[in-house]
């Protein structure tokens, strides 16, 4: 018989931990998507190009001066200089025939071609970034899309907002499941835990028990959460120069986001909902209790 109960107790456990830990994978997974969307996104963001014409007349000494000045930028993440020759052969490569056959001089002028950090390209950031370039007097006019670049910053505040909706809604679902759980774990005690008031134990004495258990609960289920996303980018890694483009598993501050968002909710989670599981039952009477 005491083997018997030995077992129902160590397999309710066992299927709380694996109830748990499903809930933690979903939650972990959810990170790395949203992590995945911004490496995209910056991704897109820093692959505009902002066009800098430079004034004629100039020498290369002020053109080479003019690039280190742009490099220290703190918002520039790339300088590439492109000269009148090359801007030429460019435009003949697009064109299928090279214009300077029918020219004399070379209409095209000496530019540099930037891109800026991800994190700069919001409305209020472009516009004083622009004022600045354009304050360089070697510098005659600053071109970027600029019709796309709203159009996009527009949509990725949309797109993040549905996001971080959903990721609410789904940590919202997965308290709701881990809390059911504990909660079924725990009932199986209440005549337990009334046993214990009957006796005069204090509230924080019965509690004791059951954090601490809620604790492991949280620390292992986290933990084989932990094992089962890390096999997943592990298997992800054969597709790595396919999923390049949206996320770096080489990137620690993936493993770190991710591992610490599933421990810190595996705690977390198991702790309040047990907590909160107890405290029902010791609010309860006797007879109460039966009628569950």
């Amino acid at each position: 018989m005491a083997k018997s109960v030995k077992y129902i107790l160590f397999n309710s456990k066992l299927t709380t931990v694996v109830s748990v830990s499903m809930v933690l994978v979903l939650l972990g997974i959810t990170t790395i998507v949203l992590l995945m969307s911004k490496n995209l996104t910056d991704h897109v963001r820093e692959n505009f190009i902002f066009k800098l014409t430079l004034k004629e007349g100039i020498t290369q000494k002020t053109i080479d001066a003019v690039g280190d000045s742009l490099r220290v930028k703190p918002y520039i993440k790339e300088v590439n200089y492109v000269s009148k020759e090359q801007a030429v052969k460019i435009f003949a490569e697009e064109l299928g025939e090279d214009p300077m056959e029918s020219l004399d001089v070379n209409p095209l002028p000496n530019t540099y071609e930037v891109s800026l950090k991800a994190a700069q390209l919001t409305p209020d950031s472009l516009k004083n970034i622009e004022e600045e370039l354009v304050s360089f007097k070697e510098i005659t006019e600053v071109d970027y899309p600029h019709d796309l670049v709203d159009a996009f910053t527009r949509n990725v505040r949309a797109v993040s907002a549905v996001f971080l909706f959903l990721a609410g809604v789904l940590l919202v679902i997965s308290f709701a499941l881990i809390n059911n759980t504990i909660r079924l774990l725990i009932y199986s005690d209440r005549f337990l835990i009334q046993t214990m008031k009957q006796v005069g134990a204090t509230r924080s004495f019965i509690r004791k028990p059951y954090m601490r258990q809620g604790l492991i609960i949280g620390l292992i289920a986290s933990g084989l959460a932990i094992v089962f996303i890390m096999l997943m980018l592990f298997c992800m890694g054969d597709l790595s120069s396919d999923i390049s483009l949206f996320i770096d598993l080489q990137n620690k501050t993936l493993y770190a986001v991710t591992f610490a968002v599933i421990l810190g909710s595996g705690i977390l989670i198991t702790e309040l909902s047990t907590y909160l599981a107890v405290n029902k039952y010791l609010r309860q009477s006797l007879n109460t209790a039966y009628l569950i």
